[in-house]
């Protein structure tokens, strides 16, 4: 009787995780997705072929979406515009507290989705951001520099989660 009960146990134990899935468990509204050029109105020019590739990247690695190569193919357009690049002062150092020794960056955007075929925007200037932590213990300016891919990349993942995961 024991074990019957054990083994029971055990099968009701196992079948409450029969229906789980890995993932955000969302399916999008649309299947292919056009990625428009990214527009830079912030202070970083640099940024604009960095973020575009890894905004597409980012896609290709979810999978959840095809990616086109026109916005006449596609069922939704994802346009992403770079408003703000930023730093603010969150270490000083210790031999001179009025010099900095570690500063947050800030990559701000703005993203919009549109749906292709009815026109109409599924959601339309929703603020994104990327902020990463940087030292300047070999020089701000390559310290930065050296930044602009991370914070294209966390900037990308945030973006694919605001049009991918449900809202």
């Amino acid at each position: 009787m024991r074990i019957f009960l054990f083994c029971l146990a055990g099968i009701l134990a196992l079948s409450g995780c029969a229906h789980y899935h890995l993932g955000s468990g969302g399916k999008p509204a649309f299947k292919t997705l056009y990625v428009a050029p990214v527009v830079n109105a912030s202070n970083l020019p640099q940024a604009v072929a960095v973020v575009s590739t890894e905004l597409r990247e980012s896609f290709l690695r979810d999978g959840r979406v095809a990616l086109v190569n026109s916005a006449d193919e596609a069922d939704a357009i994802l346009t992403v515009r770079l408003t703000k690049y930023g730093r603010s002062v969150t270490a000083g150092q210790s031999t001179d507290t009025g010099l900095a020794r570690k500063f947050d960056v800030t990559l701000s955007a703005e993203a919009s989705l549109r749906d292709n075929r009815s026109g109409k925007f599924l959601f339309e200037k929703r603020p994104v951001e990327a902020v990463r932590q940087i030292y300047t213990d070999s020089g701000q300016l390559q310290a930065e520099y050296q930044t602009v891919p991370l914070l294209a990349e966390t900037l990308a993942k945030n973006v694919l989660s605001a049009t991918l995961d449900v809202w």
